[in-house]
């Protein structure tokens, strides 16, 4: 027989289920929305056309990378935000780097 606060355990884990899958389905449909944006899929798009460039390509990976870090921090509980601050700025700036340059060239 469940005592209650095997009740209440199955509660919580049951609430973090749905709050992360909600969380995923916005992520994916953020992203569709923002990748329907980027690559036009509406209308007719050369294949040779010249391509993003620098300046575009660092918008979006300061965006991607953004967010990838703020999910970590969140996934981690919130120890990266304060007690490996130098840390999460380093993986900011290295994605950062490493997105912005293979957009860039992939795009």
């Amino acid at each position: 027989m469940p005592s209650t606060s095997d009740r209440q355990d199955r509660n919580e884990a049951l609430r973090l289920f749905v709050v992360a899958a909600i969380a995923l389905l916005l992520l994916l449909a953020v992203g569709g929305a923002g990748l329907y944006y980027l690559v036009g899929l509406g209308g007719d798009v050369d294949p040779f056309s010249a391509g993003l460039g620098l300046k575009n390509a660092a918008l979006i990976s300061f965006a991607v990378s953004f967010v990838a870090i703020l999910v970590m921090a969140v996934v981690s509980g919130g120890d990266a935000i304060f007690g490996e601050l130098p840390f999460t700025i380093l993986g900011f700036l290295i994605f950062f780097l490493i997105f912005w340059l293979m957009i860039a060239w992939i795009f």
